[in-house]
Order: C-alpha cells, then sequence, then structure tokens
C-alpha cells in the first residue's frame, strides 16, 4: 500500500519520516510480550502527546525498513492509523544493532527480565561476541549477566509462570534451585497466590531438596562379607574364651546377626 511513497527526511531534527507500512519488525526482538491494554494506552498517548521517542530502524532497500526498536510505538501508531512514522536510520552490523536494540529498550525499564535474558542468549549464539564483551555493552558486570542467563534454565511453562504471575527475578532465581519441573510450577503458583515473599519461596524450596545418601562402600554392599567379618569376630572372641555364641536370621528386608555374651558374675566373696 505505502511502496510507492518514500522516505522524507526531517534535517533539522536529524531524524528520517518514513512510511508506516514500508517499516518490518525484525526476528530477533528483545521484546516478546505486547499485551493489547498497553499498546492501547501507548496510543492514547501518543494522540495526545505525539511520538515522543522515534523509531530505530535500518534501511533495507527498495524504501523497505527493518524495525530495530520501538515495536510497541509501531504497534500503537498503526492502531492509530498512522501512515508515518519519525525515525533514525541505524547503520551497522547485526550484532551492533541487536545489541542497540536491546539497550534502548533497557533504557525504558519496563523490558521483562526474561526478555532480556532470552535476548542476551540470541546476541551470543548468533554474534562473535563473548559474555564479558555482551556485559561491557550492557554497562553490566559479568556474573550479573550470567545470573540473567541462568534464568532461561527454567523451562518453558514454569517462565510463563513467572511472566503471568509477575514474579520477581529474585523469586525466580530462587525457583532454579527446586528440582523438578512439577515442583517448580506449583511453588510459582504459591508464591502467585499467596504472595510470597523470596525469603519465604527459599525456605519451601530448602524444604525439598533431597538429602544426600550415605554412599555405602563395594564392601558393605555385600551382606555375606559383612556377616562374615562379624562371624570371625565371634570365633576371636571364642578363642579367647569368651563364651559368645551367635546366630543368623534372615528376614525380608534385612538379615540379622545376632551376638549373645552371658553377664558378667560378681566374684563371690
Amino acid at each position: 500500500m505505502f511502496k510507492s511513497q518514500t522516505a522524507q527526511p526531517l534535517p533539522a531534527r536529524g531524524l528520517t519520516r518514513v512510511p508506516i507500512g514500508c517499516v518490518h519488525p525484525g526476528l530477533a526482538q528483545p521484546r516478546q510480550s505486547f499485551p493489547a491494554e498497553s499498546i492501547e494506552a501507548l496510543a492514547q498517548s501518543i494522540r495526545l502527546h505525539g511520538l515522543l521517542s522515534p523509531l530505530l530502524v535500518q534501511s533495507e532497500g527498495g524504501g523497505q525498513y527493518l524495525l530495530v526498536a520501538g515495536e510497541r510505538r509501531l504497534r500503537a501508531l498503526k492502531l492509530l492509523g498512522r501512515q508515518w512514522a519519525e525515525a533514525i536510520v541505524l547503520t551497522g552490523g547485526d550484532g551492533d544493532l541487536a545489541l542497540i536494540a536491546l539497550v534502548e529498550n533497557l533504557q525504558r525499564e519496563d523490558l521483562h527480565f526474561l526478555d532480556v535474558a532470552a535476548a542476551c542468549r540470541r546476541i551470543l549464539d548468533s554474534q562473535p561476541i563473548t559474555q564479558e564483551q555482551l556485559a561491557l555493552g550492557l554497562s553490566c558486570s559479568p556474573s550479573a549477566l550470567a545470573n540473567r542467563l541462568r534464568l532461561l534454565k527454567l523451562p518453558e511453562r514454569v517462565r510463563d509462570v513467572v511472566r503471568e504471575a509477575g514474579l520477581t527475578e529474585r523469586h525466580a532465581r530462587a525457583l532454579l534451585g527446586v528440582q523438578g519441573e512439577a515442583r517448580q510450577l506449583e511453588l510459582a503458583r504459591q508464591v502467585a497466590e499467596r504472595r510470597l515473599s523470596v525469603k519465604q519461596l527459599e525456605a519451601l524450596a530448602a524444604r525439598n531438596i533431597p538429602k544426600p545418601r550415605p554412599r555405602l562402600s563395594p564392601i558393605l554392599r555385600d551382606n555375606r562379607i559383612v556377616i562374615n567379618a562379624l562371624l570371625d569376630t565371634v570365633r576371636q572372641l571364642k578363642a579367647i574364651g569368651v563364651p559368645v555364641t551367635s546366630r543368623v536370621e534372615e528376614g525380608e528386608d534385612c538379615v540379622n546377626v545376632i551376638v549373645t555374651i552371658p553377664a558378667v558374675q560378681s566374684a563371690q566373696r
């Protein structure tokens, strides 16, 4: 519909006016959730105050643009029936643009931490960049980035509950310590329903960490070896004159080795 239109430079503001119908969202957008009520609220704000922040786009040639950042704004403009949008046309490699998109969204402070983690993982998997370099680009410590990436180890269903219930990042980290997707889901729902704090969740999670079972040495795994060792001790006691007796009783779940030693009699005066 708008393919015959051309972009109109706005030199006074350093922006470009682009046809909305020629702007296409990219597949690697950091934001993955676009609630309808949020888009409607933003549309009303744009109607009243105008588009305060331009879109970030990359030219694809032929009058087409790839959206780098601003998908919520783009959706709101479409909802308003607008045909044009002010945009900044960026140049750079895919990795640079992906990082710019992520930083731009982070500066707005409403990007979900799971979306941030997923966007970081996509950048690391698709670009020749180290985790340390990405952390530097995001102005955070490597350990903070590593902790954020660990959240992606949560099963998808658990992440969905975390997102829908509005759980915090610290809640999500506590769920990482819970074994089993079913138990993680159960605890996540309890947090949402009972409004549990992170400490309360951590206490519940700690109760469900299985205690490590003591490992038996190979020697103790064979009952015959243990029984023979006990009977050898009985024989040694008999050899030194102790009137000791023994018997072995095999049960369904155990083997009883019963050793009987006579009570010591007081010496008669």
